[in-house]
C-alpha cells in the first residue's frame, strides 16, 4: 500500500469485460466521516481476481509550504488506516494502493482514473452537500465531464449488495452500456432490475376538436408497445455482448411511463423503493451537453438513493467531441 505516483496501466474500454467483476477502482476520498460509507461499498462491489484499488485524496491548491506539508502527513496516516481498514474486508488478492495529491480535485481523480486503467469510479458526497451541489459545477459532474468513465456516487449507508437496482434507458446509444453496467455491479445470484422508460405524453398539447379521447389512448399505447420491444432488444443485446447466460439473466421489471422524464424517473425509482439508480448519458452531444441541464441531471437533483452515472461507449474510449450546454 503505497502513496505514489500512479502506475500507468495499458488502456482499456471499461466494458471490455462487462460480466466480470471490476479490475481497477480509483476511489476518491475527502477523510470525512462520509467516507465510511464510500469504503464500505467498495467493500461489497464485486471485484475481479487481482483486483487494484486506488484511494486518492486530493489536498487543494493554495495553503503554505508549511501547512500543505502538514496536511500531506495527515492525510497520507489518514490514507493508510483507511486502507488497512479496507483490505480486512477483501479478499487477499486485491491489492490497495494510496495516494495524496495536491491540485484540483476533478483533474487529479481524472488522471489517476487514466493511469490506473479504472473501471469505475467510486465516490461521495463531500461535506454534506446536497446532491444537487454535488453534481453541478462541483468535483463529481467535472469528474463525469473530465474522466469519461462510470461514476458511483454513494449516497445510502451501505448494508448489502445492491438489492433494488433500476435503470433508466432513453433507448438510445447509451441504453446498452447503462444495462451491462448494471449486471457488472450486480454479480449472480441477480435481484429482479426495475427498467425504466418514459415516453413522451401524445398529442396532449393539441388542440383539435375532431381528436377524440380513444385516438390519443390509441396512440398512447401503441408507443407504448414499440418502447417495449425497443427496451427487449436492449436487453437481449446487452445480455449477449456480456456473455451472460440466460440462467445468471435477472428477471427484468419493465417499466414505460408518458409525461416529463425526470418527475416520471424519480416517481417510479421510488415506486420500486430503489437502492441504485443507473443513467446512461447520451453520446450524440458529448458528455458536457448530455449531462448538464438535462435530464439526467434533473434526476440527480431529486433521487435519494446512490447514482451511478454511465457515458456512453464512444466518450468512456476517448471521444473527446462535445457541444456547450
Amino acid at each position: 500500500m503505497t502513496d505514489r505516483a500512479p502506475t500507468p496501466h495499458p488502456a482499456h474500454d471499461p466494458l471490455d469485460t462487462p460480466a466480470g467483476g471490476f479490475r481497477s477502482l480509483l476511489v476518491p476520498v475527502d477523510l470525512s466521516p462520509a467516507s465510511d460509507r464510500v469504503l464500505g461499498r467498495v467493500a461489497l462491489l464485486p471485484l475481479a481476481e487481482g483486483a487494484r484499488i486506488t484511494l486518492l485524496h486530493v489536498i487543494p491548491e493554495g495553503l503554505t509550504f508549511r501547512a500543505q506539508e502538514r496536511a500531506e502527513g495527515d492525510a497520507r496516516t489518514l490514507l493508510r488506516a483507511e486502507a488497512d481498514a479496507l483490505a480486512r474486508e477483501l479478499p487477499r488478492s486485491v491489492t490497495i494502493h494510496h495516494a495524496v495529491r495536491v491540485g484540483a480535485a476533478a483533474t487529479e481523480i481524472a488522471r489517476h482514473a487514466d493511469a490506473a486503467a479504472a473501471d469505475l469510479v467510486v465516490m461521495g458526497r463531500a461535506g454534506g452537500e446536497a446532491l444537487r451541489e454535488l453534481f453541478f459545477g462541483s468535483t463529481a459532474e467535472r469528474v463525469v465531464r473530465q474522466a469519461r468513465l462510470p461514476v458511483l456516487v454513494v449516497r445510502l449507508r451501505p448494508r448489502t449488495p445492491y438489492r433494488r437496482p433500476a435503470v433508466a434507458l432513453a433507448l438510445d446509444d447509451a441504453s446498452r452500456d447503462a444495462v451491462i453496467t448494471v449486471l457488472r455491479v450486480i454479480p449472480p445470484p441477480r435481484p429482479a432490475v426495475s427498467v425504466i422508460h418514459v415516453c413522451d405524453a401524445p398529442l396532449k398539447a393539441l388542440a383539435y376538436s375532431s381528436l377524440h379521447e380513444d385516438d390519443i389512448e390509441a396512440c398512447r399505447e401503441a408507443r407504448e408497445r414499440k418502447a417495449e420491444e425497443e427496451l427487449a432488444q436492449v436487453l437481449t443485446a446487452a445480455l449477449a455482448e456480456a456473455k451472460v447466460p440466460q440462467a445468471d439473466a435477472p428477471a427484468w421489471k419493465t417499466r414505460v411511463r408518458h409525461g416529463p422524464p425526470r418527475a416520471q424517473i424519480e416517481k417510479a425509482a421510488k415506486k420500486a423503493d430503489a437502492d441504485l439508480l443507473v443513467l446512461g448519458t447520451h453520446g450524440h452531444s458529448g458528455v458536457v451537453h448530455a449531462f448538464l441541464g438535462t435530464v439526467a441531471g434533473d434526476v440527480l437533483r431529486a433521487v435519494a438513493c446512490d447514482v451511478l452515472v454511465v457515458p456512453p461507449r464512444e466518450a468512456a474510449s476517448g471521444d473527446t467531441s462535445s457541444s456547450s450546454p
